[in-house]
């Protein structure tokens, strides 16, 4: 049986500061997007790529120019800002506005990443055991997940109904065919979309953090807000992990033959090869052991912020200068687990010296041509709930009330954070009465800074007293007015106009081997059950 664990000295309150850890150590620094490499490239290069991509019939998606161009005025003062006190010594403090971007912002895809990673460790997952599931697909099929949404759903479900199937089988739970859905045992699980790979490049595929178990309500005429019984699963083995990867790989197969995506020779073709493509990894395990409580959610979470990581690192990033100053080049260093490569302009050239980084080279034009690839297409979710952490699961307010945020508040405030994912759809309760839940999937980005133990900016640096926000400034006079005083820039950098074309289309040009992603508006695919897989 699920239950609360008593958790001493680790209350929802204390975990302001990583987990129990030690106070930041450093002082809040307003930070200058402008002077970093990724904001110098796209501002000269932009308007020029943009031109470039119109005059070569590959227009950008407008939801993309849209988050390059938030980008440029993200974190910039002349843009508006909101005003903070010291309660102490009075003395003022100005915070830039952010343009809240999914896909290119480096600072706000960090904080999307420590917020969501807190909210679920927090306020989602109970403190059961959980194992991360990796899939990725053959290069065939990656070009057709990019820009077909129908694609990404049957990936996504059929993948998590294998790994479902799998953990029921090894939780030893037995469960008849007649048996109703809503007494079928059931795994809890969070997917991520990931669409780049560890080099800027486009590699789409899936994460998912799953519970290494099952849930199994507690009996059929239980209250929906009963504790079900988790069922721990024993050890994943290799040949489980070559079952699951060979019925995802026949599944999905057989869906991109039914939607016309792949002819029957292609199928064929692709069902015989001897090495399938289709590559499912679960290596990646979290335990609760000896009730170390701090241990295991400081786990979790860093784990979860791995999965809503960022598509790349900024503190990777350079630029290679010309001749006449100009950004000349990109250059970007790979974690150091990778192999050593030089990725430049024309032929690659390749190294493996034992112990070096990888460093990938682009030009600017080809830089921005990734860039774009890796923006999520807007209006889609980028983590999605299944099984008892699914929206409308009557299992949802029992399982997500054992998290360690939710643990002593009342069941209408421990739905994980959404106004409609506590919502009972089995006929227990009465949704017109439910009072309106606390959104817990927002926190606030002071305490988002000091939970990663980077620094915690209410805290002023020159009495230590507590920083009160008491205006928001957006009028362009009051903007200019107060920067003045300050000593601040009253306009944003410029940005580069475009120019005429270059010489040599050839250097520019830059062939990608999994297909244009940026194709007009996909066909509309058939509808396909599942469950007929």
């Amino acid at each position: 049986m699920v239950a609360a664990v008593a958790f001493t000295g680790f209350s929802a309150r204390s975990r302001l500061r990583p987990h129990g850890g030690p106070a930041p150590s450093r002082r809040y620094e307003r930070r200058r997007p402008e002077k970093t490499p990724l904001h110098r490239v796209v501002s000269e290069n932009l308007e020029n790529w943009l031109a470039w991509r119109e005059a070569a019939e590959r227009p950008v998606p407008g939801s993309v120019e849209e988050e390059l161009r938030g980008y440029l005025e993200c974190g910039l003062l002349c843009f508006g800002f909101a005003r903070a006190r010291c309660t102490g010594c009075g003395q003022a403090f100005v915070v830039a506005f952010s343009c809240k971007g999914r896909g290119v912002c480096p600072s706000c895809n960090g904080r999307h990443m420590t917020q969501t990673a807190a909210h679920l460790a927090d306020h989602v997952i109970p403190p059961v055991p959980v194992r991360q599931w990796v899939i990725s697909v053959p290069k065939r099929l990656r070009g057709m997940l990019a820009d077909r949404p129908a694609a990404v759903n049957a990936l996504t479900k059929i993948f998590l109904a294998e790994i479902e199937r799998t953990l029921i089988t090894a939780s030893g739970v037995t469960a008849a065919a007649d048996t109703p859905s809503a007494s079928r045992p059931r795994l809890g699980a969070v997917s991520f979309l990931h669409r780049f790979g560890s080099a800027l490049n486009h590699h789409v595929h899936l994460h998912a953090c799953v519970t290494d178990g099952v849930f199994v309500p507690a009996a059929a005429e239980a209250a929906c807000d009963t504790p079900p019984v988790f069922l721990p699963a024993r050890s994943i083995t290799q040949a489980d992990l070559a079952t699951l990867t060979e019925r995802v790989r026949r599944r999905m197969i057989r869906w991109f033959r039914l939607a016309g995506l792949l002819d029957a020779a292609a199928a064929a073709d692709m069902l015989a090869w001897e090495n399938s493509g289709f590559s499912v990894d679960a290596s990646v395990r979290i335990t609760l052991l000896d009730r170390d409580v701090p241990s295991y959610f400081q786990s979790l979470e860093h784990l979860l912020r791995y999965c809503a990581r960022p598509p790349f690192a900024l503190e990777r990033l350079s630029v290679i200068r010309g001749p006449a100053g100009r950004i000349a080049g990109v250059r970007y260093v790979l974690p150091r687990h990778k192999a050593a490569t030089w990725v430049g302009p024309g032929r690659g050239r390749k190294s493996t010296r034992p112990g070096a980084n990888g460093v990938v080279e682009l030009t600017p034009f080809e830089f921005l041509d990734r860039l774009a690839d890796l923006v999520p297409p807007p209006r889609k979710h980028r983590h999605r709930y299944h099984g008892v952490f699914a929206p409308n699961h009557k299992l949802r307010k029992a399982v997500t009330a054992l998290a360690i945020g939710n643990i002593g508040k009342p069941r209408e405030a421990a739905n994980g954070g959404h106004g409609n994912e506590g919502r009972d759809t089995e006929g227990c309760g009465d949704a017109h009465q439910k009072p309106r839940s606390h959104d817990t999937s927002r926190i606030a980005w002071a305490k988002l800074m000091a939970r990663v133990g980077e620094e915690f900016p209410l805290e002023c640096p020159a009495c230590g007293g507590d920083i009160r926000l008491i205006a928001f400034i957006t009028e362009p006079g009051t903007i200019r007015k107060i920067l003045t005083h300050l000593g601040e820039p009253l306009e944003p950098p410029p940005v580069s106009p475009a120019r005429g074309p270059p010489t040599d289309w050839h250097e520019l040009v830059q062939v990608h081997d999994d297909g244009d992603v940026f194709q007009s508006s996909p066909e509309e695919l058939p509808a396909i059950d599942i469950h007929s897989l």
